[in-house]
């Protein structure tokens, strides 16, 4: 409601919560004519975004999760950059991490992504791109079957089979949105998230005919992933998590990799001695 753009529907789904949150949601839509809600027995992510898509009447969709925040601007900010950059499929900007204590920080870091730009397949692939508040072309949920029920990763998985089926991305440099980080969130187990990656990447290359250069993405970010699930539970990966929630994402990691840098350097010096 605090949206600068004001041509704007809200579907908001309720997907069997135990909660108020239907009264809730009444209270809002009996004050705003474009808040709609729609309740249904609890069907999971993919569920409940398939629900809310099939029901909405504009061209562009943005999802808004529980955890995730749409600063005020986003909304018309998105609309000027699509008027700006048309025939892209998806748009996708930068946002805030926001860590637990208010702290917030930058998805892409100064000098990582600071410029428009498009993602092929094979990058998103490596890394998905930060998709809180993306919006995408409607007619998109529609060819490509919406998202999968029961998907761990029902998101990523979306997009990972839109643009194998040819939607193009384009990219806006703005901080435009909040992805509330918690222990509670499904994304918070790694094991999990590693293993929901290498199913959705799997499953990605049996049912699309792709590229050898895409295929080989696919193993590289598969073996990746391998990798990191074999790492998880090790005495390294629990102090970079420690540090991690006590420093934050990017400085708890930059000061693993600077202690690591130092402890092969120490190794190096000993094995000159």
């Amino acid at each position: 409601m605090a949206q600068a753009c004001d041509d704007w529907e809200c579907i908001v789904v309720d997907d069997g919560s135990t909660d108020a949150t239907w009264s809730i949601l009444g209270s809002f839509a009996a004050r705003e004519p474009r808040i709609r809600g729609i309740q249904q027995r609890n069907q999971g992510p993919g569920g409940a975004y398939n629900t809310g898509v099939s029901s909405a009447v504009g061209d562009f969709i943005v999802l808004c999760s529980a955890d995730d925040v749409l600063l005020n601007e986003h909304l018309a900010r998105m609309a000027s950059f699509i008027e700006a950059e048309p025939g892209y499929d998806i748009y996708s900007t930068n946002g805030y991490f926001w860590w637990p204590g208010d702290a917030q920080e930058p998805f892409y870091v100064p000098g990582e992504m600071d410029r428009v730009c498009s993602l092929e397949l094979g990058n998103v692939v490596h890394r998905c791109f930060y998709s809180v508040g993306a919006a995408y072309r409607r007619d998109w949920f529609t060819k490509i079957g919406g998202y999968r029920v029961g998907v761990y990763g029902e998101d990523y998985d979306f997009w990972l089979r839109a643009m194998a089926s040819g939607a193009r991305h384009r990219y806006l440099p703005e901080l435009l949105s909040l992805h509330r980080v918690s222990r509670t969130q499904r994304s918070a187990n790694l094991e999990r998230s590693f293993r929901s990656d290498i199913q959705l990447l799997t499953d990605l290359r049996s049912a699309f005919e792709l590229s050898p250069e895409n295929l080989q993405e696919i193993d590289a970010a598969i073996s990746e992933r391998e990798r990191l699930i074999a790492g998880v539970g090790s005495p390294r990966a629990r102090v970079e998590r420690s540090l991690v929630r006590l420093l934050g994402r990017r400085r708890g990691h930059r000061l693993m990799a600077a202690f690591g840098h130092l402890v092969r350097s120490l190794r190096l010096r000993r094995a000159r001695d």
